[in-house]
């Protein structure tokens, strides 16, 4: 399946139903009055966030229509609600309204929704216009319409902490330590295809990390199509002890690239290099200034441990 982190739709809110003009007529009540039932709300459009699904490919249609509601009826019969259109999308997905780019909230968690597009209130039935002098309204009202937008879905993978590091067969890279493979039995078509969560064990408890990969181009600059997904994370911890004497070099662009990108929670931001390469500064954020360091890890420290100490929170069990 095609990775998709970005896709824009139109959500339509079902329109309520009618409300109903009927008058009962019964067996011993033949000029009852004013029974006709009220219809029922249209349908909504809601995304729900999904832990199974990793890719904004799922909803697999640009246009959202919900169900329109039942119209009302005779015996105080109320119309039937329009079903509900769900859409499930990863966690950390934002959704935004076009073309103004207002954000209308973001699903973070399992089950949790967020409605794109309300659907209609049902208009009231002929019961409702009854007065003292007017007994016999002959007036129902129409269900309204549904709301109506452009909707821009952006998927950024949900984690506390994560790890970028280039793809490079090394002993100090840090993914074949996480996962206990070595570099030749990891499936690495799957880990450059699109941001993934890996399970890391620390302390008898397990942490879900958000692992972007990275590709070292010869011009000295890494090939970053992944890093806007580091929008959420509290924790950034960039591997670049694969790189060797290079590593200087390929910072010096990635850092720039970290200037221009929209992070939301980032606290601090650790650099594992083989020597000192920068004296500590500080990245702003959308909440707050995240610390930058860098750490000279040598050839017999450990830099799983190291990757370790930064897990501040995403516990699954």
């Amino acid at each position: 399946m095609v990775f998709i982190d970005e896709l824009s739709i139109e959500a339509q809110g079902g329109r309520g139903g009618n409300g109903c003009v009927h008058f009962a007529r019964r067996k011993y009540q033949p000029h009852g009055g004013p029974d006709g039932g009220d219809g029922g709300r249209g349908g909504n459009v809601v995304m729900v966030g999904a832990r199974s699904v990793d890719s904004l490919a799922g909803p697999g249609h640009r246009r959202c229509r919900a169900e329109a509601g039942g119209a009302g009826e005779g015996n105080l019969r109320h119309g039937a609600a329009g079903a509900d259109v769900m859409l499930e999308v990863p966690l950390g997905t934002l959704a935004y309204a076009m073309p103004a780019g207002r954000e209308l909230g973001s699903v973070t968690s399992n089950g949790q929704q967020l409605v794109l597009a309300r659907g209609g209130r049902g208009g009231k039935g002929n019961p409702h216009f009854a007065t003292g002098g007017r007994r016999s309204p002959k007036d129902a009202e129409a269900g309204k319409e549904g709301q109506r937008g452009e909707c821009l879905l952006r998927y950024r993978i949900y984690a506390d902490t994560a790890l970028v590091e280039p793809v490079l067969e090394h002993s100090r890279l840090l993914l074949p330590q996480l996962t206990g493979r070595s570099f030749a039995d990891t499936d690495w078509t799957l880990y450059r295809r699109k941001p993934r969560w890996v399970r890391v064990e620390h302390e008898y408890r397990h942490y879900d990390i958000a692992y972007l990969p990275a590709e070292a181009l010869d011009d000295g600059e890494l090939a970053l199509q992944f890093i806007a997904h580091l929008y959420w994370a509290q924790s950034i911890v960039v591997n670049l002890l694969p790189l060797e004497e290079l590593a200087g070099e390929y910072w010096a662009g990635l850092s720039r690239a970290l200037h221009d990108l929209p992070l939301r929670r980032c606290r601090s931001l650790t650099v594992l290099a083989g020597d000192e390469a920068f004296e500590p500064w500080t990245l702003d954020t959308e909440e707050e200034a995240a610390e930058v360091r860098c750490l000279a890890v040598g050839p017999r420290d450990d830099s799983h441990a190291v990757l370790a100490a930064q897990l501040s929170g995403g516990a699954v069990s």
